[in-house]
């Protein structure tokens, strides 16, 4: 008896430790496909060790999952208000996922033993274990998405973007702007395939953020890109980019301008000639954040909508 309490005292510590020192490591933020893939270790973390308490516990099967679901709440939530003592913020959808993860050990792990109970019809056994195998492949399945959807995007580099890609609304978001996805048929028809269509609403910051899912950027000279802004005679597209020093909105290194009309045609941006910014370290392309390309008109647009509109489309590195 001693030696089973003593064991169980292990494990919890070891769980505790584990799951604190886990919700203090670095996050996966860099975009939301790192989020996402967060989250699903979230679901996947907390049923491994749904799995070490109810198997450990020395109770009935009900006592046991009843047990196991309030030590792995009574955990989440342990961790999660660490974390915000850390400053990273108490995320209740985190806990939730931790819960779901000990949910979905439990209900497949009870189905199956109720399957060895005696009596039970070859029909009705199978039809349980079945859920209980779909229940269980089901706890990685959101893994394997978002690190498909990862490696996808890391495959197609140095393209950065090129808006064909399943998962690229991931990697990018409006700055000051609507962003639509166009396949042809628009003013920008020299464009091939699926291209950004950039409303700006602000005319002096707005555009399109990206966070790219490779971060070196060391080897590379340029960023390159096919645009146009439409709405004006001309505009100027300029491009700045966040390093790990300085991340953030408008917190950024200044890469260069260059002009661009209703014409797409393709611009190039040097990357090893960014602007130094007084009092701050030279920009680390090794550790690349996020890169802002930005349009600035000026003035009004002047098309039938009164709209000015940039066409963005196959963003990459050279």
């Amino acid at each position: 008896m001693k030696s089973k309490t003593l064991r169980l005292i292990v494990v919890a510590t070891l769980i505790t430790v584990a799951v604190v020192i886990g919700h203090l490591l670095p996050g996966l933020d860099a975009t939301e496909i790192d989020r996402e893939i967060r989250n699903s270790l979230h679901v996947i973390g907390f049923a491994f060790i749904a799995a070490v308490i109810f198997e450990a516990l020395p109770l009935s099967t009900a006592r046991a999952a009843l047990t196991t679901l309030s030590i792995v709440a009574v955990l989440g939530a342990l961790a999660e208000f660490v974390q915000s003592l850390d400053g990273k913020g108490f995320d209740l959808g985190d806990l939730y996922r931790d819960i779901a993860g000990a949910v979905l050990y439990i209900v497949a792990r009870v189905l199956w033993n109720w399957t060895k109970v005696e009596g039970r019809s070859s029909l009705i056994r199978f039809s349980a274990r079945t859920v209980s195998m779909a229940l269980g492949i089901l706890l990685f399945v959101p893994l394997s998405y978002w690190s498909y959807a990862k490696a996808g995007i890391a495959a197609k580099f140095p393209t950065i973007i090129d808006f064909d890609g399943r998962w690229d609304s991931y990697t990018y978001k409006p700055v000051n702007s609507e962003v639509t996805l166009v396949t042809g048929g628009s003013s920008a028809e020299k464009n091939t395939g699926a291209f950004a269509e950039i409303v700006l609403l602000h005319r002096g910051w707005s555009g399109l953020s990206i966070k790219p899912v490779v971060s070196d950027w060391s080897s590379f000279q340029f960023l390159t890109m096919r645009a146009a802004v439409i709405g004006v005679q001309e505009s100027t597209i300029t491009v700045d980019i966040s390093d790990v020093e300085h991340p953030g909105y408008r917190i950024q290194h200044h890469v260069g301008a260059s002009s661009a009309g209703p014409e797409p045609t393709v611009i190039r941006f040097p990357l090893h000639a960014v602007s130094e910014i007084p009092g701050r370290p030279e920009l680390d392309l090794s550790n690349v954040t996020a890169v802002y390309i930005i349009a600035k008109t000026g003035r009004k647009g002047k098309n039938n909508s009164g709209e000015i509109r940039m066409i963005l489309d196959d963003i990459r590195l050279e």
